[in-house]
């Protein structure tokens, strides 16, 4: 296990996918010992998905993504079938409660 507790901590965060009003976020922390001469160690990785709310809290449209790179383009497509894939399964768990009742 990576202590990252008094060290220096690196966070970059970046949105790679953009639906209509949701988008997920990319997050990487790496922790670096400033005393050691080794470089910095990847310490987690996160993907995190927000909603934007309007002014009374309901979901709103977001402006879409701009993909400048391949890079890019591939993270997008990862992230929409991760999307996919999740709204697929809500839907299963959804029936299989209904089937209960």
């Amino acid at each position: 296990m990576l202590q990252i507790f008094g060290r220096k901590m690196i966070r970059t965060a970046e949105v790679i996918y953009v639906g209509h009003t949701s988008m997920e976020v990319a997050v990487n922390v790496e922790v670096e010992v400033l005393e050691a001469e080794q470089g910095p160690q990847h310490a987690l990785s996160a993907y995190f998905t927000m909603v934007a709310l309007d002014r009374n809290g309901r979901p709103m449209n977001v402006p879409p993504l701009k993909l400048e790179n391949e890079e890019e383009k591939i993270a997008f497509e990862a992230a929409r079938q991760r999307h996919e894939l999740y709204h697929e399964r809500k839907k299963q768990r959804k029936a299989a409660r209904q089937q209960k009742n």
